[in-house]
């Protein structure tokens, strides 16, 4: 199994090999330990597939800018409202996690492939986990009675240019959701995806990631550079776009604040608090010019509530460039235009071109 991070998963289909219901009960309701997860992780072929979408709406690749959105859609359970900010932000390529296809709680519907086509923008995506169950606990409660028809939960990159070489990375491979330990029963773990898309004539690799939230910075800094040798075997020369949900908590996953001001800037100023930072500068990746200073891209709905049980505003969503000149970067509200909260992330948005001598 560990050689699910250890390689490219390059292999596209028009749509991910379905798990039967009997089989995601028969996980969910079965033994927990470390054997039953790497026996189920390595029997499931979709979590070694890229879904893509038909570029019917496709642009031409001779592109001098790209303006790029990474968000946390958070189930895409707001899609009307989601596809407009990506058209009112003029966004040439998505990078999106956190996204259902087959599951109870956004109606059993595809959508990354419904955002595609209101967006008129080609796609792929993959899988990062097969849920076993309806989701949270109060997923679980709200959805009672209904059944996931696939099941699949995972990230997509979507390009208004066309988009070649799709590639998924794994970067974990430890079983951590499943059982019930997590509250949320599922197959798999983080991931990332990518392609490249045409700027100037060059390729340029665009890649999103979720980096996992139930870590430490040790543990996030250790996705991320396998993430960054992953890239170097895809195409070791190309410019890089990378960006999506750090989880830069600062914190290890489920421990809560104090709520001291030290901990309210922390949560802003993560930098010399995750290790990652480093990583990522030492292999020549940018993040200044990517990102706004000290605005929080963690949204709540209720930041009251969520105050009381230790939790705040924090900046968790990222950009990072290598070989690109980054401008006019952005913390875009992840509110509807009736005030609803579209996700609990914001997104974040940049420009990028290439050097010019």
């Amino acid at each position: 199994m560990t050689g699910w991070i250890r390689r490219l998963a390059p292999s596209t289909v028009t749509a991910l090999s379905e798990v039967p219901a009997a089989t995601r009960t028969a996980l969910r309701d079965g033994p927990e330990e470390a054997d039953s997860f790497r026996a189920a992780h390595d029997g499931l072929p979709a979590l070694g597939q890229i879904e893509v979408g038909p570029p019917t709406h496709v642009v031409s690749s001779a592109r001098s800018t790209l303006r790029v959105v990474a968000w946390n859609v958070a189930r895409l359970r707001h899609l009307p409202a989601t596809a407009d900010l990506l058209v009112r932000e003029a966004a040439d390529v998505c990078v999106l996690t956190e996204i259902d296809k087959g599951m109870a709680r956004t109606g059993n519907t595809h959508r990354t492939a419904e955002l595609s086509a209101t967006i008129g923008q080609h796609f792929a995506y993959a899988a990062e986990f097969v849920e076993l169950d309806l989701g949270t606990e109060g997923e679980r409660a709200a959805h009672a009675g209904a059944v996931n028809a696939l099941g699949f939960h995972g990230n997509a990159v979507l390009s208004r240019c066309a988009l070649q070489r799709p590639v998924l990375f794994r970067l974990e491979a430890e079983g951590k959701w499943f059982g019930r330990g997590l509250g949320e029963p599922r197959v798999s773990g983080r991931i990332a995806i990518g392609g490249q898309v045409t700027l100037d004539g060059v390729a340029v690799t665009v890649v999103g990631l979720h980096l996992e939230s139930h870590s430490d910075p040790a543990h996030r800094a250790g996705q991320a550079a396998r993430l960054l040798e992953l890239i170097a075997q895809y195409d070791p020369v190309a410019p890089v776009l990378l960006g999506g949900d750090f989880n830069t908590s600062t914190r290890s996953g489920g421990e809560r604040m104090e709520g001291l001001p030290e901990d309210l800037v922390r949560r802003c100023v993560v930098v010399p608090h995750e290790p990652l930072f480093t990583v990522m500068a030492a292999h020549g990746f940018d993040c200044e010019a990517c990102n706004l200073p000290l605005v929080p891209t963690l949204r709540f709905a209720d930041p009251a509530a969520e105050a009381g049980r230790g939790w705040f505003p924090g900046k968790i969503d990222w950009i990072f460039t290598l070989g690109l000149v980054a401008s006019d970067p952005a913390v875009i509200p992840a509110i509807g235009p009736d005030g609803a909260i579209l996700s609990d992330h914001d997104a974040v948005a940049v420009t990028v071109t290439l050097p010019r001598d």
